[in-house]
């Protein structure tokens, strides 16, 4: 079996809008950094769908339920209680003893447990299971898939449990008794807020997947006429759901480093960046205490989407060049009758201090002011932000004031904030002065 193999056809199959399937497996030594968890393990899984290895083991998972589950721990006292009388999941503790006894979680026998984006891993050697996050048309496609080779009426399972018993302790126990059936999960309302709201987890353990990897071509999933009516709709879910006023602008900032405006199939990826980065976040950014869900960024994308033509404030992603986002930048309380707005920004930690927001500021600021008639544009900062207001001040924004307790912040403190502006000349002359470099710095060629 072959990495490359499996997801050119899985590619092909679904379409390059389905996102890459999630590969796990335990080892004895980690495959990147140990960080804590608190609460739901699934938190990760932004990290994870965005390229990065994440390596869990008993100290880093924060739950008890999510530490039993993968094996590391015996159950904790307090799991049956928490889960009947906490959570309302079974009808009495003396259910959940019996439901867990049944069960019979296996020991993990390595110290760490890995999660990798499919394209990251070199070969299926170590993979215990594969998980897809799908849409009611991918699992249309992978239970059919499923069901292909196999009659037997549990080839696709939806046992109770929590997310991670129904991906990773599924998985294992199916692998240890070389097993055949694959499993539906995530309706577990712990884990849904993790995820949006349309997926479901789909988990095929290696015992399966060993023998669906040489069906995959041979099932519905390839030369049918039901299945490619499914496979263009995954493919044009993002131009069905498209406002009308949306400008599809983009800009190339570096060669790495590229501005695309948002869409509402944005909000996952953006929820993730901001989730996985939420305690460093919220110390300026009083919003992210309210973002809960992607199903939150996703109405608010939505409102901005909708907005009119003639009131419509854009907002762009800034992504790197393996489509990951690195931070948000946009328009806000404009006043067009005015030809004035202002932009907002925000920038994940590892992505700052290499001039990225400052070349960004600067595209958009030259853009306003060619194709939407900005005369001014104005940033506010919280004062003691020392990198927020390193941006306009680097791009010659003029100090107005300071407005005294202009923001109140999520610690409950009162934020004074610098107004900095620009006007259009202004910019135009920045604009002209080094065009002027350019030209001195590299010369055009002479005509020989």
């Amino acid at each position: 079996m072959d990495i490359h193999t499996f997801i050119g056809n899985y590619r092909e199959a679904f379409g390059q809008q389905a996102g890459l399937p999630i590969v796990f497996w335990y080892s004895d030594q980690p495959e990147a950094p140990a960080e804590k968890v608190n609460g739901c393990f699934f938190k990760s899984m932004a990290q994870v769908r965005n390229g990065k290895i994440i390596s869990l083991n008993a100290e880093t998972i924060g739950c008890g339920g999510g530490k039993f589950y993968t094996g590391f721990t015996d159950m904790p006292e307090h799991v049956p209680g928490f889960v009947s009388l906490k959570e309302k999941y079974k009808k009495t503790p003396d259910m959940v003893v019996d439901f867990i006894q049944e069960l019979q979680v296996p020991k993990a026998e390595k110290a760490y447990l890995h999660f990798a984006r499919i394209d990251k891993i070199g070969s299926f050697d170590k993979v215990e299971g594969i998980l897809f996050l799908a849409t009611p048309d991918m699992l249309a496609g992978l239970t059919t898939w499923a069901f292909f080779d196999s009659n037997a009426t549990d080839a696709v399972s939806a046992p109770f449990g929590s997310g991670c018993c129904s991906v990773v302790t599924q998985a294992i126990l199916e692998n240890r008794k070389q097993g055949k059936r694959t499993f539906l999960g995530f309706f577990d309302p712990s884990v849904r807020p993790h995820f949006e709201a349309e997926l479901l987890s789909f988990t095929i353990p290696m015992s399966r997947f060993k023998e669906m990897y040489h069906t995959m071509r041979e099932s519905c999933l390839f030369d049918t006429h039901a299945w490619s009516k499914l496979k263009e709709r995954i493919q044009d879910r993002q131009k069905e759901t498209k406002p009308f006023n949306h400008l599809n602008v983009s800009f190339e900032i570096r060669p790495d480093i590229v501005l695309r405006e948002v869409t509402v199939e944005d909000a996952a990826a953006i929820y993730r960046a901001i989730d996985t980065h939420r305690n460093y976040m919220r110390t300026w950014l009083p919003f992210v205490d309210n973002l809960k869900s992607v199903a939150d960024e996703e109405n608010f994308l939505k409102g901005v989407l909708s907005a009119p033509a003639d009131s419509y404030e854009p907002i762009f992603g800034i992504w790197n060049r393996e489509n990951e986002i690195c931070g948000l930048i946009g328009f806000h309380f404009s006043d067009f009758a005015n030809h004035r707005t202002e932009i907002g920004y925000w920038l994940l930690p590892e992505y700052q201090h290499q001039g990225i927001m400052t070349d960004c500021v600067r595209r958009l600021c030259r853009w306003a002011v060619e194709t939407k008639n900005i005369k001014r544009i104005q940033i506010r900062c919280a004062t003691g932000n020392v990198a927020s207001n390193g941006i306009p001040v680097r791009l010659g924004f003029r100090l107005e004031g300071t407005e005294r307790a202009g923001e109140l912040l999520a610690s409950g403190e009162y934020a004074d904030i610098h107004v900095y502006s620009i006007l259009k000349e202004e910019l135009m002359e920045q604009q002209a002065k080094l065009n002027e470099h350019n030209k001195q710095e590299y010369p055009p060629h002479a005509d020989r």
